[in-house]
């Protein structure tokens, strides 16, 4: 007898008797009547599996009645993804700390909806119990996978269902805003800055994070909406192939465009905040030789940075950046204990902080006249005290401007200075540093 006239019960029989999931399927695709035998028994067969092949296919490919009709016979979802404990707790063995990942475990239906953008089928998985804070099989938060796959949709409703951007394990310790940021994608930052209840928002070192991405990875084009965001700039790069314990307004003071100056200024980052050297980001600007980078940083540096960056300004005889420093207010001197001006002690080490050294001091080892005279017309103190290593010299000083000026044969401005009135032998030198 041919197998489509086969009695039903006959058909039944058989069904029961199928070893494999693949037959039953395959019968249940001959015909109509056949369909009506071995397709519920296909079901069935398939919700008595561990792991639903039914379901992981239609979560897959987005097959919402393939779904609902597996759970109708009885398939169960696990309520977190294979091999993990629920988001948050975590198990600690032997003093190692132990995520619950096994790479060899199928993802979970969850995973696949989230991972190929089916909204649907992953709002109905998460209204019935399943975890929005799961991680799945390479250690990512649900959030993280959608990133990845720029699912905007998903997001969104994952962050309004309460999905948390803190999710993240030893194995990946970068966040969904993180991860945007690397891939350049605009459009997600802003989602995840603003999108959903305030709890799910990224946290400041998220923020950071994703800041030195976009630097690192030269998309700069997503800086404006971090930016935005309130972040604190205040901070030291920490890698990401970027150079570390410098900060983002230092980083920008290097780069070309003043405008990332102005935006980073703008958004609260501090010229004063320390950094590597001791060389503020204003006495860096100066280097640079960026007259309009000095007028953004000026305003908000603190007097002692402003007359370190007047020291290095003296580097350039033209003497605009210098006028630029002292039309803003910047002092001509010191105040005492800020630089190594009234140190008349050493350690023997020859090593000199340029930007310890009185600005009138650095002009005269320099030889610019011009610098000389307009500090002294802007109120320098020409009996200011310097003693340290004088490279030109190749000896040790201690004295004050004219007796460097004499002892550098710098005729001219030694005559200058000795107009001004200076004390012929500053107070406490020996008379062995008289000429």
């Amino acid at each position: 007898m041919d197998l489509p006239l086969l009695p039903t019960e006959l058909l039944h029989h058989i069904a029961r008797h199928a070893t494999s999931l693949q037959t039953l399927r395959t019968l249940a695709c001959l015909n109509r009547r056949f369909y009506a035998v071995f397709d519920p028994l296909l079901y069935e067969r398939d919700s008595q599996c561990p792991h639903s092949a039914a379901i992981d296919w239609a979560a897959k490919h987005g097959a919402m009645e393939i779904l609902k009709k597996s759970l109708r016979h009885g398939a169960e979802v696990s309520l977190y993804a294979p091999g993990y404990t629920p988001a948050g707790e975590t198990q600690v063995v032997g003093g190692w700390y132990n995520p619950h990942v096994n790479p060899s475990k199928p993802q979970h239906p969850l995973c696949l909806a989230v991972q190929n953008g089916h909204v649907a089928i992953a709002e109905l998985l998460i209204a019935r119990g399943c975890d929005v804070n799961m991680r799945v099989n390479a250690c990512f938060s649900l959030l993280c996978l959608a990133v990845k796959h720029s699912q905007i949709p998903m997001l969104k409703s994952l962050l309004r269902l309460g999905a948390r951007q803190d999710i993240n394990t030893r194995a990946n310790l970068d966040s969904p805003i993180e991860i945007a940021a690397r891939q350049g994608d605009e459009a997600i930052i802003e989602l995840l800055l603003h999108y959903g209840p305030e709890s799910t928002y990224p946290t400041t070192p998220q923020m950071q994070g994703a800041l030195q991405y976009a630097i690192a990875e030269g998309h700069l084009h997503v800086l404006k909406p971090l930016l935005n965001s309130s972040i604190d700039l205040n901070f030291h790069f920490t890698g990401r192939s970027l150079r570390r314990f410098i900060t983002p307004l230092l980083w920008a003071v290097a780069e070309e465009d003043v405008e990332l100056v102005k935006m980073f200024v703008a958004s609260g980052a501090d010229p004063n905040v320390y950094t590597w050297g001791g060389e503020s980001v204003l006495t860096r600007a100066v280097v640079r030789h960026n007259e309009e980078k000095v007028r953004v940083l000026i305003g908000g540096t603190d007097r002692s940075r402003r007359t370190q960056a007047l020291t290095r300004s003296m580097d350039y005889p033209d003497g605009h950046i210098a006028r630029i420093l002292l039309d803003n207010g910047t002092a001509t001197d010191f105040q005492e204990g800020e630089s190594g001006a009234g140190d008349r002690y050493h350690d023997g080490c020859k090593s000199v902080n340029a930007t310890l050294i009185p600005p009138l001091i650095s002009a005269v080892i320099l030889g610019h006249f011009d610098l000389v005279q307009l500090l002294v017309a802007r109120g320098a103190n020409v009996n200011v005290e310097y003693h340290n290593y004088i490279e030109p010299l190749s000896d040790w000083f201690l004295g004050g401007p004219l007796l460097l000026a004499i002892k550098l044969g710098n005729e001219e401005i030694a005559n200058f200075l000795r107009d001004q009135g200076p004390e012929e032998i500053v107070k406490g030198l020996s008379t062995k540093f008289e000429n």
